[in-house]
């Protein structure tokens, strides 16, 4: 490639530098930075996936259980306990990430009926973020047909490590 004679001109230097530069970027311990790490997968996707110093958790929703009221009829988990078990879903997987809600970026939140699920939702909601302060993330809420009948609330975060 060069020779005793090649002379080193700015050019020659450049691109020396740039290939040094490219070789450190593919060194073993960068690549394993740059490597995508999943958690939780199942046939479908991850619960949570974190690359480069992101977390991502895959929408969260809480359980769907079945109550029995005094006419024997079926009522499933009100909005209030599906956003309680789904915040704590959140703060499950964010632990085991190693951080809390404090890191969160952002938040997407669907609403199986947002007319009448938006303000109890938010009373929860607003109890899990106040020991957060200044540090909240941003947020949106809307209203979306769920996967299945008996999910009210669904909620996907992005935090940073």
């Amino acid at each position: 490639m060069f020779s005793s004679t090649t002379p080193i001109t700015t050019m020659t230097l450049a691109s020396l530098c740039g290939l040094v530069l490219f070789v450190g970027y593919l060194s073993p311990g960068k690549l394993a930075s740059k490597r995508i790490k999943h958690y939780h997968t199942t046939a479908r996707s991850s619960a949570m996936v974190i690359h480069n110093g992101t977390v991502y958790l895959s929408g969260q929703v809480g359980k769907e259980r079945t109550q029995i009221n005094q006419d024997s009829q079926a009522l499933d988990g009100d909005i209030t306990s599906q956003t309680q078990e789904t915040l704590a879903k959140i703060d499950k997987l964010l632990a085991e990430a190693g951080i809390d809600k404090t890191k969160i970026i952002s938040t997407n939140i669907w609403l199986k009926d947002i007319k009448s699920d938006f303000a109890p939702m938010n009373i929860v909601w607003n109890d899990w973020v106040a020991g957060c302060g200044s540090t909240k993330g941003v947020r949106a809420c809307v209203e979306s047909a769920m996967a299945r009948p008996t999910i009210l609330v669904e909620i996907q975060v992005v935090a940073a490590l």
